[in-house]
């Protein structure tokens, strides 16, 4: 079948700003679309920055609502988000990080958790301590539900 050359000519200017919008249609959705497992491994990483910089700004987007914290100055309890900042801030102002990493993940369906080992400066001695840290859906994202230092 012949096509009118206008007919082919406006079918060539139209065809590529079709396949441009179906493109950026099809990517838009596959964007939005993050695994639970990116989201997982995305918090641990901010967790992991914020403790080793000592910025719990990084990670206190993710805190849950009642975050439970427990750390080796006896502070141990259920605490909002914006608790939970304070406590976090004022233990790393005084425990200074000197460097964190997390050494162990582990996942399941429900429950996601990580170890880390803290090497910090308190008072100009050197110490340790272990890190705990885990995950707990809340209004369908995943959230830091508890942190224990010790």
């Amino acid at each position: 079948m012949l096509i009118p050359f206008r007919m082919k000519e406006t079918i060539t200017k139209i065809l590529p700003l079709i396949l441009f919008f179906l493109i950026g249609i099809n990517s838009s959705n596959l964007i939005g679309q993050i695994s639970d497992e990116e989201k997982i491994q995305t918090i641990f990483t901010h967790f992991e920055i914020g403790i080793k910089t000592g910025a719990v700004k990084e990670f206190s987007d993710f805190l849950y609502s009642e975050t439970y914290i427990s750390l080796e100055t006896g502070v141990a309890s259920y605490f909002s988000s914006n608790q939970s900042f304070y406590i976090l801030k004022d233990y790393l102002r005084d425990y200074k990080p000197i460097n964190f990493r997390i050494i162990k993940v582990s996942s399941s369906n429900e429950k996601h958790f990580a170890i880390g080992k803290l090497v910090y400066n308190k008072s100009g001695v050197k110490g340790e301590s272990q890190v705990f840290v885990s995950l707990k859906l809340e209004n369908e994202e995943w959230k830091i539900y508890q942190i224990t230092i010790n």
